[in-house]
This record gives structure tokens, C-alpha cells and sequence, in this order.
């Protein structure tokens, strides 16, 4: 071996202790400042929701700080671009769900960023959707009136913005339907379902969590549910499969996400945490009254699950031909 081979061979074997020794005071000392979870819809948007519970339970088993920092529109393309262009020392994390990480991408150049660009953290949720409609006396009283209502009148549906699963959901519905309606997008689901209830559009498809309120307050109903089974808090809502629509039986999974190159300590450290915080009572309890699953599963099966639904929901994009800019 030449001299100068046999110093860098050195000089790297030297560095290894060094680095180790970095990680070791890294993992040691994180985190020693607040950390910011970035929501990428508004606030009263079912992920603003969860993220603020979240982000309460795990302060609390961190001992430090975790607030909240909604980063909302593109369908969630700002807040996700902007999580790729934070330092990888895990001060900066992202909730994200299926919609903004997969179904933005397949439909919308404008999203620079593919699932793979992130590093995931750990899982936290899964929740299906509910087809809603106003409680004023025009407003159908079924998933069979609402419709007849859109083959035989022009209406119009809300989302909580282009690319989620809200437009997408209803998309495959109206197509399944073979009836038309006109897309109106919203950046969240606070004022998409704020103006559902004040009779601005036909109806609208959400999640449990983002319409809970106005539900439990008379001002919006649910028509059907995406679910498996009929939800336990809305018992006699039916599911889209018992009305004749069995290929919409879909959820959403969602949880937290860094910038690429992570650190492994970042990882372990949160991930330690959340299945504390998810396997908790108090928080399974809230989820369930939110109809949402607490997602506790290994980080590793939680990428794979995520990397085998990708090419699904592409393809549902592609079948759908919906395409934004």
C-alpha cells in the first residue's frame, strides 16, 4: 500500500470513533430546542386537529416544546416543499398524509418532491372520509337524492384543496355515479366546510375530525362513509359499499416525515415517543371520538405500506385523468 493510501485509510479509520461519538452526544442532547410541526392545511382542517393533539403529547413526553406551523395550499405542495428545504437535524417535521405525498405529485408538475424524498418518522393515523351535505331543508337527504339532485341540476362540491383525497374521493364517486359537478377547491377544510354549511355548494367529502363540529352542531350531515364498516359514532350513516359503490371503501394514512438524510437518532427518539403517545388512554380516546385509528406500527412497515399504496392511487389519478397546475 503507498504511504498516502495507508494516511487517508487511517485518517478514516480515526473518524469513525469521532463520528460515533457525535452521533452518541446528538442523541444525547436531542431535542434542546422547541421543534416545529409543519401542518400543510388551515387551522380546523381535520390535520390541523390531529397535529396540535400530537403535537401537545409529544412535548410532553419530549420535555420540549412542539408547536404547530400551518404552511397551507397547492394541495399541500408549499409545506412540503418547504420541509425539503429545512436542515436535517430534526427541529423541522412534517404530518402528511397519503393525498399530498402520493396523489399531489401523480397529478401536478408543479410539485417538485416524490414520497421517497423524505425520510419517515413514524406513523400516526388512518381515517376514512364522509360524503356531507348542509342541513337546510333543500339539502338531500340521502346518497340516492344527492345523486338524482346532480343528474338532473349543475351544482357544485367542496375539498379542502386540489390533489387531496376530499377531491379525489368525490371525483371517483361522481364517476362511478356517471353525474358531473363543478370543483370547488379551498385551501383546508375549515372554510370548505364552513361554506358547505352556509349553502355556498351542494356537498362536500371530509374527514370525520375536520367535520365533528359541525355535525355535533346540526349544521352538516353525513351521507355516507368511505369506511369498511358503519363508523361507531355515526351508527346510521351507511357505508359506500352497502349503497352500491364497493370500489370506494378507502382511508387515509398519515404521519410524520422529515428531510432527507434524517439522522438515525432524530428517528429512533420520535419514533420511541409517538407509539407512547399513540398507545396512551387519554389519546385513544380522542382519536376514536374523531373516528380516527391510531397508527402504531413500525416505521419501516409504515414506508413500505405507503411505497405499495403509491402506484394504486397513480393510477386511480390516471384513470380519473384529473390533472392541476
Amino acid at each position: 500500500m503507498k504511504r498516502r493510501d495507508f494516511i487517508r485509510t487511517l485518517s478514516a479509520a480515526a473518524a469513525l470513533p469521532l463520528a460515533g461519538a457525535a452521533a452518541g452526544a446528538f442523541a444525547d442532547t436531542y431535542p434542546s430546542k422547541p421543534i416545529r410541526l409543519v401542518v400543510t392545511q388551515g387551522t380546523g382542517s381535520g390535520s390541523d386537529v390531529i397535529g396540535r393533539l400530537l403535537a401537545t403529547k409529544l412535548g410532553e413526553r419530549l420535555k420540549q416544546s412542539v408547536y404547530v406551523e400551518n404552511k397551507a395550499g397547492g394541495g399541500g405542495i408549499i409545506g412540503h416543499q418547504f420541509v425539503l428545504e429545512q436542515p436535517a437535524d430534526g427541529y423541522t417535521l412534517l404530518l402528511s398524509t397519503t393525498a399530498p405525498l402520493v396523489v399531489v405529485p401523480a397529478m401536478n408538475r408543479n410539485a417538485r418532491f416524490r414520497l421517497n424524498d423524505f425520510t419517515p418518522v413514524a406513523a400516526a393515523l388512518r381515517s376514512p372520509y364522509l360524503v356531507l351535505v348542509g342541513t337546510g331543508p333543500d339539502s338531500p337527504r340521502s346518497l340516492q337524492e344527492l345523486t338524482r339532485r346532480l343528474a338532473s341540476t349543475p351544482s357544485s362540491y367542496s375539498s379542502s384543496g386540489t390533489g387531496t383525497l376530499t377531491h379525489l374521493a368525490t371525483e371517483m364517486y361522481l364517476q362511478q355515479a356517471k353525474v358531473e359537478a363543478t370543483h370547488v377547491p379551498y385551501k383546508g377544510s375549515g372554510q370548505s366546510l364552513a361554506d358547505l354549511a352556509g349553502g355556498q355548494v351542494l356537498f362536500s367529502t371530509d374527514s370525520p375530525i375536520a367535520a365533528g363540529a359541525l355535525m355535533r352542531g346540526g349544521r352538516l350531515r353525513a351521507l355516507a362513509v368511505t369506511s369498511a364498516q358503519r363508523l361507531a359514532t355515526y351508527p346510521d350513516v351507511p357505508t359506500m359499499a352497502e349503497l352500491g359503490y364497493p370500489g370506494l371503501t378507502l382511508n387515509t394514512m398519515g404521519g410524520l416525515f422529515g428531510s432527507p438524510k434524517l439522522p438515525a437518532a432524530v428517528v429512533e427518539r420520535i419514533g420511541t415517543e409517538m407509539a407512547a403517545v399513540l398507545s396512551s388512554p387519554e389519546v385513544k380516546a380522542q382519536f376514536a371520538s374523531m373516528e380516527t385509528e391510531p397508527l402504531a406500527m413500525p416505521v419501516e412497515a409504515f414506508r413500505a405500506q405507503m411505497l405499495k399504496d403509491a402506484p394504486v392511487w397513480e393510477a386511480v389519478v390516471a384513470r380519473l385523468g384529473i390533472t392541476a397546475d
